[in-house]
């Protein structure tokens, strides 16, 4: 099995950002199904099988579908999809599935971390992010504002505003 090339942080970026002008998305909460309906991917939402209930979700190449925990909250979905999403937009060949209990980076596999990294530009792009804050005179300390402004899981703005310079 041939080993994946590391994808760094800025390409990563660049191609969220690339998506996002592609399907010409320019306000939170970012639209993840017209995404995936764009490239001809179904989303369903399942009860995981028995033992396998820590998974929020995967992508079956072969019937290119992403497959949701139905119990998971609509912010904890959303950035399923765009986690998924960026498997496929990153050229994972053997990516497996992103486990809803949180793990550290160092910890995660690689395409596992580079999905995660995609998702999170994504769906809290910078420019974004500056925004909003901006308008609404917000700061670092209210991610939780940010976080339902842009539909996402508070621990994941909280992530995002960490990585802001």
């Amino acid at each position: 099995m041939q080993k994946e090339p590391y994808i760094d942080q800025k390409s990563i970026e660049n191609k969220a950002l690339q998506v996002l002008e592609d399907y010409k998305i320019e306000k939170p909460v970012v639209d993840v199904a017209q995404i995936a309906k764009g490239l001809g991917i179904e989303i369903k939402e399942i009860d995981m099988p028995k033992g396998y209930e820590e998974i929020a979700g995967f992508y079956d190449k072969n019937t290119k579908t992403i497959y949701l925990e139905r119990s998971d909250t609509p912010q904890r979905k959303l950035f399923s999809v765009a986690h998924e999403l960026g498997h496929v937009f990153l050229g994972h060949q053997h990516a497996t599935v992103l486990y809803r209990i949180t793990r550290e980076d160092q910890k995660y596999p690689k395409e596992e971390s580079e999905a995660n990294s995609f998702a999170a530009h994504l769906l809290m792009p910078e420019h974004m992010i500056y925004y909003y804050m901006d308008r609404y005179g917000l700061l670092r300390s209210d991610y939780d504002t940010l976080a339902r402004i842009f539909g996402v899981p508070k621990s994941s703005m909280k992530h995002a505003l960490e990585r802001l310079k």
